[in-house]
């Protein structure tokens, strides 16, 4: 009977434990996260699938607290948020402008930095020093990236001719080889463009509007939930000065100081 007993105790121990580890299994989570992969100090993702930059580095910091594992999914640009739309995706990171017709549409979450949309030209560039000189120009700009709703609204009153590049890169690059007058796109991409390339240019004064930086959830019951847990990171991340550190290490400056509070 003590035999018995032993051999029970045992095996509901063993059966305990075996439970317990598949509880833990059940519970660690995989968050599905979309990019275009495509931008060096923002979201760059290589064919061996390793992903660098600032919205890497802060999804690796937010896994490690939450104990998550990251599914990390690369598709183009303009069909990012398409991935949320068919529910293939939880979360949309790829550097986002805050701007009211994503806001519409999907959930966003607390920033995690701030930028400023400007004209960039040539080094030597002495025809635009002002807005009021872009009449008759070509302005570059990346489709679906914030500096186009800016573009969009300025050219019925400047009268300049807008060119759709399909990133900032290639757009400065356009710009730098005379193609084009001028590139619209984050003081960040064109100071990082200027750094990499080492290419002259001047980004204009007179900047064209400042604005947040967040990842978009889909606007659902689970899109919110999720949302609100990783603002308490992000929250917690601000505090801790670990995202200064990210956004200084890959953009050259704390850009947490250039939050807008809206």
């Amino acid at each position: 009977m003590k035999k018995l007993n032993k051999i029970l105790f045992t095996t509901a121990v063993l059966g305990s434990a075996i439970g317990l580890s598949n509880q833990v299994l059940a519970e660690t989570r995989t968050v599905t996260i979309v990019t275009s992969g495509t931008s060096m100090s923002y979201s760059m993702l290589d064919a061996d699938g390793n992903w660098t930059g600032v919205d890497a580095e802060l999804w690796a910091a937010i896994a490690k607290r939450k104990d998550w594992k990251l599914n990390v999914k690369r598709t183009t640009f303009d069909a990012i948020f398409g991935e949320l739309d068919a529910g293939r995706a939880d979360v949309a990171s790829n550097a986002f402008a805050v701007k009211p017709e994503r806001v519409n549409k999907y959930y966003p979450s607390i920033p995690y930095y701030g930028d400023a949309q400007a004209l960039i030209v040539k080094g030597d560039n002495q025809t635009i020093t002002k807005l009021i000189d872009l009449k008759g120009k070509k302005i570059g700009v990346t489709n679906g990236q914030a500096a186009q709703t800016i573009i969009n609204e300025m050219q019925p009153s400047y009268g300049f001719e807008q060119v759709i590049s399909e990133s900032s890169d290639n757009g400065l690059m356009e710009m730098v080889l005379g193609r084009i007058d001028a590139q619209a796109c984050a003081v960040s991409t064109a100071n990082q463009f200027a750094e990499r390339t080492g290419n002259n240019i001047r980004i204009l004064d007179e900047k064209l509007r400042a604005n947040n930086v967040a990842f978009f959830f889909p606007k659902t019951e689970q899109g919110m939930a999720l949302r609100d847990e990783i603002n308490q990171e992000i929250t917690a991340l601000l505090q801790d000065g670990t995202l200064a550190k990210i956004t200084e290490k890959y953009l050259g400056a704390d850009m947490t100081k250039l939050i807008i509070n809206e």
